[in-house]
């Protein structure tokens, strides 16, 4: 089992993305027929890249339990926090460098690794969405529960490029910031690799 470091640097981290988490997943959304669109996946998957599954779940269940508190129209329900924790552990065990060791060596571009991890992740994280919530929907609305997923599933289908390349670009981003403000596998391994392919 990996020991998780909880260093300052982490928990900084952590609670910068539980905020960005709050404000891209209740405050900026594009509303759909049968759901809304919002960006809220983005601190979440960064939280997996950065701080692999343990600060990616802390991200996800923080950022929604406390979003609901705070911009919920309705009572808090606990299934779509669990969504959540089940979201954020996929977002570190795919994108976090320390996993799946088997893209890095499959895999020589560094680019094209993270685009590979963040359409694995998209993909994952989407079916979740569209099996789960839809359950969780089936207590809260009167309706049946095939009907909710089929209702659902050409958005959540749909969103799986957009997260994917909105992912790739957002990890890019964070390979940018001073070797000092990353992890060691991220600053030894992934931007390493990158430097390489450019």
């Amino acid at each position: 089992m990996r020991k998780i470091r909880f260093s300052t640097l982490w928990m900084t981290y952590a609670g910068v993305l539980v905020a960005l988490q709050i404000v891209l997943g209740n405050l900026v959304q594009v509303a759909l027929l049968e759901k809304q669109m919002n960006f809220g996946f983005l601190p979440i998957a960064a939280a997996g890249y950065l701080l692999g599954p343990v600060g990616a779940m802390i991200v996800a269940g923080l950022g929604d339990i406390l979003g609901t508190l705070i911009f919920g129209t309705g009572a808090y329900f606990p299934g779509f926090t669990v969504t959540a924790l089940i979201v954020g552990f996929l977002y570190g065990w795919m994108m976090n460098p320390r996993y799946q060791k088997w893209l890095s060596i499959s895999v020589r571009s560094g680019y094209l690794e993270l685009t590979v991890r963040a359409l694995l992740s998209a993909a994952m994280a989407a079916a979740v969405y569209i099996f789960l919530n839809s359950y969780w929907l089936t207590f809260l609305v009167n309706r049946g529960y095939w009907v909710l997923l089929m209702a659902r599933l050409p958005f959540n289908l749909a969103e799986i490029p957009v997260f994917t390349v909105a992912i790739t670009l957002t990890c890019i981003a964070l390979d940018r910031l001073p070797a000092t403000l990353l992890p060691d596998e991220i600053r030894g391994g992934a931007r390493a690799k990158m430097g390489d392919s450019q």
